[in-house]
C-alpha cells in the first residue's frame, strides 16, 4: 500500500531531528568542543556515567536509523524507533536526576515517542514491509 504524503514529511523531519542529535552526541565526545561549553555542561558531560552516555547514543542513533528505515519502508523501523524511545527515556532520567527536567530533553523524549507512534500507524496501515 502506498503511504500518505505526510509519511515522507514525518520520516524526513524525524531523520533531520535525529541527525542533529547525532551531531550533538559527537560534539560531546570531542574534548575541544566540550571545553567550549558552559561549566555546567562540562561537569554534566564529564561526570556522566557510561550508561547515560550509552542511552544518549541509543536515543539519537537508534532514532536516526529508525527514520532511515521508515523512509525505506521497512518494518524494522518500529523496533529501532522503540530503541530510540528507550534511550531517550534513559537520557531523560539521568538529566532529570542531575539538573531537573530540562525542556529540550523532555521535547526530545516526546518527539521520539511520537515517531514510534507514527511508525506503528504506518505498520498497521501496511505502508511498511
Amino acid at each position: 500500500m502506498k503511504p500518505h504524503v505526510t509519511f515522507w514529511g514525518v520520516a524526513g523531519l524525524g531523520l533531520v531531528w535525529n541527525l542533529i542529535g547525532c551531531l550533538n552526541y559527537v560534539a560531546q565526545t570531542s574534548p575541544e568542543a566540550v571545553a567550549q561549553m558552559s561549566e555546567v555542561a562540562q561537569v554534566m558531560i564529564t561526570g556522566r556515567p557510561a550508561w547515560a552516555t550509552g542511552a544518549f547514543a541509543v536515543s539519537v542513533f537508534g532514532g536516526a536509523v529508525g527514520c532511515i528505515l521508515l523512509l525505506l519502508r521497512r518494518r524494522t523501523a518500529v523496533w529501532m524507533l522503540g530503541a530510540g524511545v528507550l534511550g531517550s527515556l534513559g537520557t531523560a532520567y539521568f538529566t532529570a536526576r542531575v539538573l531537573g527536567m530540562v525542556p529540550s530533553v523532555a521535547l526530545a523524549t516526546l518527539i521520539s515517542m511520537a515517531l514510534l507512534w507514527y511508525g506503528t500507524i504506518a505498520l498497521r496501515k501496511r505502508w511498511l514491509h
